[in-house]
């Protein structure tokens, strides 16, 4: 044999151990990838595992199917300091009674009062002390059958990217058509539900993302509603929704209440005048209970200083209306004797997307008991995808067993005619080696591109649909142009009859003809009545807008961030049509505090000075003063270096909105968006912020304000109150102009003074 020979066999023989290790190469890489991401996932479990907690009773039968959990709700000096933070006590030796069928209120200071929710919930356990339901320690009931007995409606409330029909009966898998549609009647939903194109089939979006806050909170409610709990857990309910709504929710939850023992978190007072007891927290202890009556005439007490903290303002600012609404009547009477996104693209959730979005809402899924019902969902999308790949795997199995036969019967076929050719003396043997193992290689390596070939077919499809990303033109130019920079920006804003139609709700017209001028250092109010009405606030030199939920409160807001441009007409900002201008220019104008704080996975100091460079701690801590949170954060271990959770799931409610607030602060913006900035905080502190709020306005004489609200106690030292109605502005001008017109605004003022007394 030749030495030519000799290397081709070992070059074949190489070749040949090359190839199968090319086969487990991409295994190996496929482990490696799973054992990261399985880390992050393992890591949240161990994170959110409670030793003390079974969770697995979830997923059992329910063995006392008819068990009747009902009775006193009891905390008994229960202790406790969430895990993030040890060194800090959420809970303090607190006791207090929910008696069975009565509505019992809490309130008092941020940081304490969702905790007891928390706990009853079992998603924590008490450091020492326990909660007992008719004398039974809850830790002794299954998780399951008590979180089914539990309707709760949380302050930011979570929806899935499904229907509004699958939405709802998540609160009860097995409820029918008409108790769905009953439970939205209940909660204020129907009617708007009926509105939409797919009605109880449409899409909400990722978190309900196609919804304003106030349909949010409606479905919520029903989802609540549609299982008949036991018990209610209302954390602010109604803090989302405008003052028509929230009398219409508010009925709903009072007859809702009835024969249920309820537990209200609420930092309006006047939402639970009805509550059988209320107790005052501070710190994590009771400092007080009673009941209303009873707290009203304890001198010096804590409840009747919030109370009074409360009526200051609103007494003040209703004695004025009342006078101002009787000098309307008289003059009135004098002068007779004289003379109101549906996302519907595909109703298939992928099988990640879903994944995702159960992992960032694992504790809504708790507290549904729905643990099943999504991984049945979620098996089902798996078994569809099980389905194709095992078609694929046959077709893959029977093209690569032909191929396989055919290149064994094509290398039998020549070494028999080499053979052939040896005997005949036409072939040397040195030659047939050679000319076996190049046909060898070349068949070995037709197979592995054969073998790949759909791996490069959809290499290729996927690079091509990347590459579409760059040819495609966006409706926005987002790239950084100088030439469209906002230079000089004095805060003048100007809507010139603007029509706006959501993309995904082609029928409704949200802003119909709309037309507003608002002046460099202006504060204007927006204020609508129920259904598609809208309201504007001006104050002193601020925008404020208030206005019924669903009726495109925040289509404003969104229309200034260029989040969507408007249908028709006009947006000027200092006289430039605004699609013509730099996107990020424009943003960097805006400061905007929304009703649900969106925070990062961050440290609170980082989460200040998000979009920001080189900010200094001295900057973030005059913001964080500014926004009353600085002296709980110097509570903290970490200080501005603790973290705050995926979206800011260790804090509660008012802590995440006061960070919101310190980060806008920070940026100093040239116009201030607050949307509901301090809906989700207590008396004291919504005093606090919304000093600290006045006071960034008037650092900056010339900053123009839009506010967003549902209370129309906060919009009468406005410049200018507009009235809008169908998306247009029915009536406009001062409190007292407007007081004595007796319009929309007058009707809508005397009954928030009628529902306050």
């Amino acid at each position: 044999m030749t030495t030519i020979a000799i290397a081709i066999q070992v070059t074949s023989i190489f070749a040949q151990c090359l190839n199968f290790f090319s086969y487990i190469g991409p295994d190996f890489q496929s482990l490696s990838e799973a054992r990261g991401a399985a880390a992050a996932v393992f890591r949240l479990i161990d994170e959110g595992n409670d030793a003390s907690i079974n969770e697995t009773d979830v997923w059992k039968e329910n063995e006392e199917e008819n068990f009747d959990i009902n009775g006193d709700i009891e905390f008994d000096n229960v202790n406790f300091s969430y895990p993030s933070r040890k060194d800090v006590p959420a809970l303090r030796n607190l006791s207090f009674v929910a008696r069975a069928g009565q509505t019992t209120a809490l309130v008092g200071s941020s940081g304490c009062k969702s905790t007891c929710i928390s706990l009853f919930l079992r998603y924590y356990e008490p450091s020492s002390g326990q909660i007992m339901i008719h004398g039974r320690p809850i830790t002794e009931y299954n998780v399951k059958q008590l979180r089914q007995k539990i309707g709760v409606v949380s302050q930011e409330p979570i929806l899935f990217g499904m229907s509004i029909y699958e939405n709802i009966r998540f609160g009860k898998i097995n409820a029918t058509r008409a108790e769905i549609e009953q439970a939205a009647r209940e909660a204020n939903a129907h009617n708007f539900i009926m509105k939409l194109a797919n009605k109880y089939e449409t899409l909400v979006g990722e978190r309900g993302i196609h919804l304003s806050g106030g349909e949010k909170q409606c479905i919520a409610l029903a989802r609540a509603l549609v299982k008949q709990p036991t018990f209610l857990l209302l954390d602010e309910t109604t803090s989302a929704l405008d003052n028509v709504s929230e009398k219409i929710v508010q009925e709903a939850l009072d007859r809702a209440c009835k024969g249920r023992t309820t537990i209200v978190i609420a930092h309006h007072l006047t939402s639970i005048r009805n509550a059988h007891q209320i107790y005052v927290l501070n710190n994590g202890s009771v400092i007080e209970q009673g009941t209303p009556e009873t707290l009203m005439t304890k001198e010096g007490g804590k409840y009747q200083a919030m109370v009074k903290r409360q009526q200051i303002e609103r007494i003040y600012h209703d004695t004025d209306d009342i006078m101002s609404i009787q000098k309307a009547t008289e003059e009135e009477e004098k002068s007779i004797i004289e003379r109101s996104r549906l996302f519907s693209d595909s109703q298939v959730i992928d099988m990640n997307k879903l994944a995702v979005e159960v992992i960032h809402n694992m504790r809504t899924i708790k507290q549904l008991s729905a643990e099943k019902e999504v991984l049945r969902k979620y098996s089902e999308i798996i078994y569809e995808v099980h389905i194709l790949s095992w078609k694929f795997l046959i077709l893959s199995a029977i093209a690569y067993g032909t191929f396989w036969i055919l290149d064994t019967y094509t290398l039998a076929f020549m070494y028999w005619r080499a053979f052939a050719l040896v005997e005949k003396n036409e072939l040397t043997s040195n030659s047939v080696i050679i000319v076996c193992s190049l046909v060898a290689l070349s068949i070995q390596a037709l197979r592995l591109v054969g073998l790949k070939s759909w791996r490069i077919a959809a290499s290729i499809s996927a690079a091509e649909a990347f590459f579409d990303l760059f040819d495609r033109k966006p409706a926005m130019d987002n790239t950084f142009n100088e030439e469209h920079e906002l230079v000089n920006f004095r805060g003048e804003i100007q809507f010139d009859q603007v029509k706006f139609i959501y993309p995904i709700r082609p029928t409704s017209i949200i802003l119909n003809k709309f037309q507003l001028n608002i002046k460099p250092s202006q504060r204007v109010a927006l204020v609508g009545m129920f259904q598609l009405n809208v309201s504007f606030r001006y104050e002193l030199h601020n925008i404020i807008r208030i206005g019924a939920s669903g009726c495109g409160k925040s289509t404003i807001i969104q229309l200034l961030e260029r989040f969507y441009d408007v249908t028709s007409g006009r947006l000027l900002l200092d006289g430039i049509d605004i699609r013509q201008l730099n996107i990020h220019g424009v943003r960097s104008h805006f400061g905007l505090v929304s009703q649900e704080p969106i925070l990062f996975d961050l440290t609170i100091a980082e989460n200040i000075a998000y979009g920001l460079e080189n900010v200094s701690i001295e900057d973030i801590i005059d913001a964080a003063s500014k926004a009353n949170i600085h002296q709980f954060i110097g509570q903290l271990s970490q200080g501005y270096e603790t973290k705050v959770g995926l979206k800011g799931s260790l804090l509660s409610g008012g802590e995440k909105q006061r960070i919101a607030i310190a980060r806008v602060l920070l940026r100093r913006p040239k116009v201030l968006l607050l949307d509901e900035a301090t809906s989700a905080m207590d008396s004291q502190n919504e005093q606090i912020v919304q000093e600290a709020l006045e006071q960034a306005q008037m650092e900056d004489p010339s900053r123009t304000s839009l506010i967003i609200a549902h209370r129309l106690s906060t919009i009468r030292s406005c410049d200018l109150i507009c009235v809008l109605d169908n998306g247009r502005i029915v009536e406009s001008g001062t409190h007292t102009e407007l007081i004595q017109r007796r319009g929309a605004y007058y009707k809508m003022l005397a009954q928030t003074i009628y529902d306050d007394q």
